[in-house]
């Protein structure tokens, strides 16, 4: 039995975000966490935050645990959304380079306390966003997708765009590994 890929739902404002965080650090990699949650078969990333690393250079950015914990722990707080939790990392590359031997073997290992998916995104030159996904510490099939717009009589309250409704599907196109 053949699995289907696993599908990484990144909001606008997610990608935005990262190319921006990684435009200002460029020559240096940055990164971060990914937060959201999983629907059905998809990894739905809804923010990213950024942790910051004092010795990233321009091929190696290192989530520093402590850090990552607390900056975690201060976006769930501060976002207060009930469905938002960790669902991976973000870095990027200033080079035009997929996620390397070592990002995997990072997720690789992540994965492998959480019940479900976690997706890294690797932000390349350009805006290109690399995904991988691993499960019980094994690479994943994966597939990158945009959210459709919602119309504002889908939402909970004005302007908010946090939980999904009936009709909000990802995207059936996408770009990924």
């Amino acid at each position: 039995m053949t699995r289907r890929p696993v599908r990484v739902v990144v909001a606008s404002n997610v990608a935005d975000f990262i190319a921006q965080r990684a435009g200002q650090a460029a020559p240096r990699e940055t990164g971060g966490l990914l937060l959201g949650w999983w629907e059905d078969t998809s990894v739905v990333v809804r923010h990213a935050v950024e942790v910051p690393d004092p010795d990233a250079t321009s091929n190696t950015w290192t989530r520093h645990e402590d850090a990552a914990q607390a900056t975690l722990d201060a976006a769930l707080r501060d976002l207060g959304h009930p469905w938002l939790g960790y669902v991976g990392d973000w870095h990027s590359h200033p080079a035009i380079l997929d996620a390397s031997p070592t990002d995997e073997l990072s997720l690789r290992r992540a994965s492998s306390q959480y019940a479900k998916p976690l997706a890294l995104l690797v932000h390349q030159p350009g805006g290109r966003l690399d995904v991988r996904v691993a499960h019980n510490g094994h690479i994943r099939a994966a597939r990158l997708g945009l959210p459709r717009p919602r119309s504002p009589a889908t939402c909970a309250q004005p302007g908010e765009h946090d939980a999904p409704s009936p009709e909000w599907r990802p995207s059936q196109t996408g770009t990924g590994s």
